[in-house]
């Protein structure tokens, strides 16, 4: 691993990158926070809000999308504020990094910013003391001259393709040198050896530092070829701490769609065995073979999101193929997340038709409602998983929200 002064300068390259070539402001990157109880699952206030806040500016993301995300912080302190917490501690040397955001927490947060309310650093990259993390703060107030410069400088160039790509590049592995981070963290954290996957990672950040000296140096293809070998190492870390690139899942996506293609057509001759009607299920199932012939053609040329997209469309033929034999399965993960979602839905119509009334009839509703917005916060996360094809995490998220809904109905 790199020496503190290395990943010092890393971090103030990130902070230069960041700040003059992808345009983050302040306000974007930091937040202001007093800090004056215990937080942990099920508070509710606006300090909550604020550690959101803090996590998203300071690399530990809460969400990517939906609730919780860079501009959508809530009050509501859930699994996803936990998590992040932890990577938080984890990165900070707070043991045992829990989540759990109590008096040792706000202490490394006090000192990691000179006080409870002064501006965080904005990336977490080095885990050294307040002192070290005050010099690289010196640092960066020493380059504002230089940052307005480089700035221009990087404002002009941007209009050529060579400067594009090579910025494109870097942010793609600013990116996968975050999430081999978090993968490295979460397998050691199992007690598994990262020992190689970290040299890979410090590969990555020294091929990383190369990138950006060239990119501002206006030397746009030698950024670009030493992001591109970035990257390469930074997802090698990213799949030996147990990382499934997106060329994998796309891979394991379109091999599933493939085996349905195999179910549905064992499904129709068996239906035709059986002298039903097959209305139009075999024209529906060779129009799913076609579009998986163009989603892998798609995969071989590295088009990963046209192939997704693609082997979308056949696994929705196929269900209607199913659907014209009267053959639908009822059992897959899929099925049964939709099936929780809308039971969901129908336990927090009747929880607000619940609290409506209660309302009218004068009686305090405050804990009801509470409950119903928790129930609503977690109908999001099942959406969102939902639509990550994360099924299973879909339909605990589900099954939460039926949960919260009556809660807030039996405290009515």
């Amino acid at each position: 691993m790199k020496n503190k002064q290395s990943l010092s300068f890393i971090a103030l390259m990130v902070f230069i990158f960041a700040f003059t070539v992808l345009n983050v402001s302040v306000t974007e990157a930091a937040a202001q926070c007093s800090f004056t109880r215990n937080l942990d699952l099920g508070v509710d206030g606006e300090d909550v809000r604020c550690l959101q806040r803090y996590l998203n500016g300071a690399g530990f993301t809460v969400a990517s999308t939906g609730v919780g995300s860079p501009g959508n912080e809530t009050s509501l302190f859930r699994d996803k504020t936990k998590a992040a917490i932890a990577k938080w501690q984890t990165a900070n040397g707070i043991s045992p990094a829990t989540g759990f955001f109590g008096a040792l927490s706000r202490q490394k947060y006090a000192s990691l910013n000179g006080s409870t309310t002064t501006t965080p650093v904005t990336t977490p990259v080095t885990t050294g003391s307040s002192s070290e993390i005050q010099s690289l703060k010196n640092q960066i107030s020493s380059l504002t001259t230089q940052l307005a410069s480089a700035k221009s400088n990087s404002s002009s160039n941007s209009n050529s393709s060579s400067a594009n790509k090579a910025k494109t590049e870097i942010k793609n592995v600013l990116e996968m040198i975050d999430n081999a981070k978090d993968e490295i963290i979460d397998a050691e954290r199992d007690g598994k050896d990262m020992s190689q996957a970290r040299k890979d990672l410090s590969d990555a950040e020294d091929d990383l530092t190369d990138a950006m000296e060239a990119y501002f140096d206006d030397d746009f293809e030698d950024a670009f070829d030493s992001a591109e070998k970035s990257f390469k190492n930074a997802e090698d870390a990213f799949e030996k701490a147990g990382g499934e690139s997106d060329e994998d899942e796309i891979q394991n996506y379109l091999d599933e769609v493939d085996d349905l293609v195999d179910e549905v057509d064992d499904e129709i001759n068996q239906a035709d065995d059986d002298d039903k009607d097959l209305g139009d299920s075999e024209d529906l199932l060779q129009e799913a073979e076609d579009l998986m012939d163009d989603a892998w053609d798609a995969f071989d040329n590295e088009d990963f999101d046209e192939a997704e997209n693609l082997a979308e469309d056949a696994e929705n033929t196929l269900e209607d193929a199913r659907d014209e034999i009267g053959s639908k399965s009822s059992g897959t993960d899929k099925e049964k997340a939709q099936d929780a979602i809308n039971d969901a839905e129908d336990a927090i119509n009747d929880a607000q038709d619940a609290i409506d009334k209660a309302e009218d009839d004068g009686d305090n509703t405050n804990d009801a409602q509470d409950y119903l917005d928790d129930a609503e916060d977690a109908l999001q996360d099942a959406e969102d998983a939902y639509d990550d094809k994360d099924y299973k995490d879909a339909i605990n998220y589900a099954q939460d929200a039926e949960d919260y809904a009556q809660d807030a109905e039996d405290e009515l």
